[in-house]
């Protein structure tokens, strides 16, 4: 991920740690696509009752995903989770397309 927004430089990443949380938010995610990988396999595989099934289901899915869950739980936990973030140009200095505006004028 980016350190600072390409548009308007605000730096994402608020403190050392800030995104130990998204570890909670890709296991959220996790979770939810194993319950669906299970299924899916429970209904296409005609009710299979081998754990070897649903396990190599959900690592392949889990392997997939990964990339996924990993940029996503961050974008959740910046854009849901942490309400109060947002540009302030006080402390970030002028957002970059008003200075290419300045710039063409």
């Amino acid at each position: 991920m980016h350190k600072h927004c390409p548009h308007c430089g605000l730096k994402f990443e608020m403190e050392p740690g800030f995104f130990y949380v998204s570890m909670f938010v890709s296991y959220a995610l996790n979770v939810a696509q194993f319950i669906t990988v299970c299924v899916a396999t429970y209904v296409l595989s005609g009710q299979s009752e081998s754990p070897w099934v649903y396990l190599t289901a959900c690592c392949i899915v889990a392997i997939a995903m990964a990339g996924f869950n990993f940029r996503y739980s961050r974008v959740i936990q910046l854009y849901w989770l942490t309400p109060n973030l947002s540009f302030n140009p006080r402390y970030y200095g002028v957002k970059k397309a008003d200075e290419k505006n300045t710039a063409t004028s």
